[in-house]
């Protein structure tokens, strides 16, 4: 399994058990039944919800009405009943067998669309199938590994694909960018040898990395050069502090859930609804920048960072009077980062080796900003004392000589 893949699985799984966790201990639901919570949220067959819904937990099963919009971040998500607006969701396994009027817009490992889409369909998964019996009113986008179209698309479609089928109607244009084309397991089909498909993937991962290494050497050098300084003075301190960043981001994920939660409660109790919703939103966009910025640092920035430290150490070793260039460090960038990614593809201990780029790389990267930071801002220097100062001595007047005693006449002849 690619280590990409590997680590989004992994954060797939701690931000699901957080939720469900998190959910599942609070419970109920706030704001006359707009926020729901638990390990089970179902609306059930013939009940109504005429407002918007907000759903946490662990599996969200809609067999009723929702007629405004749905938010579902859960494990698995099930739609067997109709929701009137949009649909937006975050969860494991996203099932939509009824009949969604407006857009739906979902990130997931696995989309299974069996009902109707009203408008667009936008997806972001590991998996999406849209069946026989599936059809989307409007256009199809989507960025997954396996796709198949069995069902029927109104508009367009556009997107791109490790493997892409279609064998049912699109109404529009077609714009795929297929990598491995073909269903897998297909009869009479041969797969790709793994050698060519490992070859593949560490290829797209080393170019990808070293075009955001080249951007960071061009806009950040003074930081990229600091974290690679950092990484060979202080490995152990560097590897310390990645896994401190890890435990932290997963403490302020639990965190942020559980203000979001109580938030809701408070100002629900208080019939501040309006409040309420946009702490909510702010919540969400902040678990969803952050979740974001750690995985794209984990899984393309931490290789750019060891391997431009590790092949400084060897060109320091090697050449020590070498003086380096810009176009130097782009070619020790381009010589790290190809080593670090063949390292990270190798079988069985290509993960371990991943996880501990992502524990070195993380480190070395908060310890480099921390001292870029005080750099730019130091400490302001404490207010100057006054001192009093001894009085200079004045030396006193001088005395005016004594007079001359008048001259006598002269005495007469």
């Amino acid at each position: 399994m690619r280590p990409r893949v590997v680590l989004l699985t992994i954060l797939g799984v701690i931000a699901a058990t957080v939720l469900s966790i998190g959910f599942a201990a609070a419970g109920g639901g706030t704001l006359d039944g707009k926020v729901l919570t638990g390990q089970q949220v179902t609306v059930a067959s013939g009940e109504t919800v005429d407002h918007d819904l907000y759903v946490f937990g662990g599996a969200v099963v809609i067999d009723g009405i929702v007629t405004g919009d749905l938010v579902a971040f859960a494990g698995n998500v099930t739609i067997n009943g109709a929701v009137d607006g949009d649909f937006v969701t975050g969860a494991g396994n996203v099932t939509i067998n009824g009949v969604v009027k407006g857009d739906v817009r979902a990130g997931a490992g696995t989309v299974v669309l069996s009902g109707s889409v009203g408008e667009d369909l936008l997806v972001g998964s590991g998996a999406l199938s849209v069946t026989s019996t599936g059809t989307v009113g409007e256009d199809l986008i989507f960025g997954s590994g396996d796709v198949w179209i069995d069902g029927s698309i109104e508009g367009s479609v556009l997107g791109s694909a490790s493997r892409y089928e279609l064998s049912g109607s699109v109404g529009g244009s077609q714009q795929v960018t297929v990598s491995r084309p073909g269903r897998p397991g297909q009869p009479n089909e041969p797969a790709p040898p793994e050698a060519v498909q490992v070859a593949g993937d560490g290829l797209r991962q080393f170019v990808s990395v070293l075009l955001f290494g080249a951007l960071a050497l061009w806009l950040i050098p003074g930081v990229l050069r600091t974290s690679g300084e950092t990484l060979r003075r202080r490995p152990l301190a560097s590897a310390g502090i990645g896994i401190g960043v890890l435990v932290g981001f997963l403490i302020q994920f639990i965190a942020v859930i559980l203000l979001i939660i109580l938030a809701a409660i408070a100002l629900g109790t208080l019939t501040l609804d309006g409040l309420s919703g946009v702490i909510l939103w702010a919540g969400i966009l902040e678990l969803m920048f952050t979740t974001f910025a750690l995985v794209v640092g984990a899984v393309f920035v931490v290789d750019f960072v060891v391997g431009f430290a590790l092949a400084q150490l060897v060109a320091a070793r090697s050449a020590p009077s070498w003086n380096q260039n810009r176009w130097k460090e782009l070619g020790l960038l381009a010589a790290g980062s190809a080593g670090v990614v063949l390292l990270t593809m190798l079988p069985v201990v290509g993960p371990i080796i991943k996880l501990v780029v992502i524990v070195l790389g993380l480190g070395a990267m908060f310890v480099a900003a921390g001292e870029w930071w005080q750099r730019r801002h130091p400490p302001a220097a404490p207010p100057a004392q006054w001192v009093p100062q001894p009085a200079a001595s004045v030396p006193p007047p001088s005395e005016p000589p004594p007079a001359a005693p008048p001259a006598e006449p002269p005495a007469a002849v």
